[in-house]
């Protein structure tokens, strides 16, 4: 019986150490970073915005490849269908603004309380051809419960058509004023 302890051990003890020296190897590996074929560019204010005013932030999409580019696209007729096809994050002090129930909704965060929606349309993947794809302007204030003051920093994030990338937009720092 000890015997059968000690090899097991023994057996255990040899494939951790062969797992430690697998992982070092690999961890030695650069990793490769995959070119999305496109960019996501907000442009950054000139002048503070206004709080008892609408907050919008305008968002380029560039296809950067030298030919079609397959876009993924929320086909629906609701005209905020394509909110869903990204990810905000809106902070102040280093942290998340109170996000709104559209917010919470089309990220998949929502409170209990929060209302039960049937969702609705499906996925297209559309040719874009190279260059500016489109410029959509993101509503702050549909996303955000902006209340106070300040500065904020947002950016933008969008799952790679191969679902294993993750394209970030540049920070953009917002002063929001009374």
């Amino acid at each position: 019986m000890k015997t059968t302890i000690c090899l097991m051990l023994a057996s255990v003890l040899s494939g951790a150490g062969s797992f430690a020296q697998t992982s070092s190897v690999a961890g030695n590996e650069r990793s490769v970073q995959v070119n999305p074929g496109y960019t996501i560019t907000l442009t950054q204010p000139t002048s503070p915005l206004n709080l008892a005013s609408k907050i919008t932030i305008p968002m380029t999409i560039v296809n950067v490849t030298n030919g079609d580019l397959l876009w993924r696209a929320e086909w629906s007729t609701d005209k905020d269908a394509w909110y869903s096809g990204f990810r905000f994050l809106l902070t102040k002090d280093g942290k998340e603004v109170e996000t709104t129930f559209f917010h919470r909704k089309i990220s998949g965060r929502q409170l209990r309380g929060d209302p039960d929606e049937v969702e609705s349309g499906s996925t297209v993947l559309l040719p874009k051809p190279p260059g500016k794809m489109f410029v959509i302007t993101i509503d702050l204030k549909r996303l955000y419960e902006i209340t106070k003051p300040g500065e904020y920093t947002l950016e933008v994030f969008r799952f790679g058509e191969d679902e294993k990338t993750t394209i970030h937009s540049n920070i953009v720092t917002l002063n929001i004023v009374p």
